[in-house]
């Protein structure tokens, strides 16, 4: 009932909630006039049969030749019949005669007499009276629906109003002046707006000037570095991590422009139509370093070069993340980079997923087991293809892991 109620929505709630009303008021009324009918034909049948008795008694007294009229029924005590004995003095409905019947006990002269009053009409009436009530309730249900479909496109139009200046970022906010509860809900709307405006100033601010403030920097690193590997003797046991340090300042460069995209709203983010082979192959020469002296085979299946409709350095990030952890993480064996329409599939055959991280959410500072401290954690690569508006599948075991991305193609 809860998962029913949870699926309606606010217009069929207050429908329903009418015609539940109006129902339960309809049963109430229904019930009232029957009891209502029963008490009314039991009274005027007695008022009936008792003026009716007084012209038997009359009669009889008087010893004139008692005439029955049609639909009446007389017997005393030595003509009655067994079925009706039983019957006390006074009133009664009787049902075993084949028909429904009305009868009235009772003494005159110490004799007891039982008149009996056709009931057929009062029956027929009773039918009648009955449909006609089910008729007024069932048009008043149907009332009682289009009401509460008027009713509750009034009631909703303001949130929907509301809910679709929010959408479209409206300032200021409908209805921020009312006292009523829409206006205590647009003013909770505006300042939540407001606070959340403040933070997202207040992260790319602090995500621009970090960038800025650590470009400099790595840009001084980068090319002293570049320059002690060229001065360097091609035999120098140094050179190795001079090129480290070369090709991991790079990648920071890479990454603070990567950040920096993300600091902005996705619906004013560049994107083009990009060519994927050309990077995929990009990301396959700059892995070559990861494989070095292990059993590892890089294979590329792409049949065709497909194009797809999306920031290219944000993109070339995602498959270079992902295309790294996995030549870093796997020791032996292979790891396959397979394109298809737009889908992108990156597997390899190292350990997998570490126990602490969960495939279907992945969570900021979570630890794994080995880390290089290069590149981007899977959390933000989450974050960029959600940016990017494609979705991600991950499955892992013990056997390897494998990353699905579902992009859009270019128009």
């Amino acid at each position: 009932m809860k998962f029913i109620r949870s699926q309606m929505t606010l217009k069929t709630r207050i429908t329903v909630s009418f015609v539940l009303l109006m129902t339960v008021v309809m049963l109430f009324v229904g019930a009232a006039v029957h009891i209502a009918y029963e008490w009314i034909e039991e009274y005027v049948f007695a008022e009936s049969m008792r003026n009716e008795t007084q012209w038997l008694e009359a009669t009889l007294k008087q010893g004139q030749p008692l005439v029955v009229p049609e639909g009446r029924k007389f017997y005393d005590a030595l003509t009655v019949p067994d079925k009706l004995r039983q019957y006390p003095l006074g009133f009664h409905d009787v049902d075993g005669l084949g028909e429904e019947w009305n009868l009235l006990v009772f003494d005159l002269n110490d004799q007891r007499y039982y008149f009996l009053q056709d009931g057929e009409y009062f029956e027929y009436l009773e039918r009648i009276i009955e449909g006609f009530t089910l008729l007024i309730m069932v048009l008043c249900i149907l009332c009682a629906f289009w009401i509460g479909r008027l009713t509750s496109a009034r009631v909703i139009a303001p949130i929907t109003r509301l809910a679709n200046a929010v959408a479209r970022k409206e300032k200021p906010f409908p209805f921020q002046a009312a006292s009523d509860e829409m206006g205590v809900l647009a003013r909770a709307f505006s300042q939540h707006s407001n606070e959340l405006e403040q933070f997202l100033q207040r992260e790319q601010c602090f995500v621009g000037d970090a960038s800025h403030e650590l470009r400099t920097p790595l840009a001084v690193i980068a090319g002293a570095a570049e320059t002690i590997v060229y001065q360097l003797p091609a035999d120098s046991h140094l050179a190795q991590s001079g090129e480290r340090i070369v090709r991991t300042t790079q990648e920071m460069q890479r990454q603070l422009a990567c950040l920096l995209l993300l600091s902005r709203d996705p619906q004013t983010l560049p994107k083009t139509d990009t060519s994927l082979l050309p990077l995929l192959e990009e990301c396959l020469a700059r892995c070559q370093p990861y494989l070095a002296r292990k059993p590892v085979e890089l294979v590329l299946d792409a049949p065709q070069d497909i194009h797809v409709h999306t920031h290219a350095e944000l993109a070339r990030s995602v498959v270079w993340n992902l295309l790294r952890n996995a030549c870093q993480y796997t020791d032996q064996g292979e790891v396959r980079i397979a394109l298809h329409n737009t889908t992108l599939v990156i597997a390899d055959t190292g350990p997998g997923l570490p126990p602490s991280i969960d495939p279907q959410q992945f969570q900021r500072f979570q630890a794994g087991t080995r880390s290089s401290g290069e590149g981007l954690g899977l959390s933000i690569v989450q974050r960029i293809v959600e940016h990017l508006g494609w979705r991600m599948e991950v499955e892992s075991s013990d056997q390897g892991c494998r990353f699905t991305l579902h992009m859009h193609r270019a128009a």
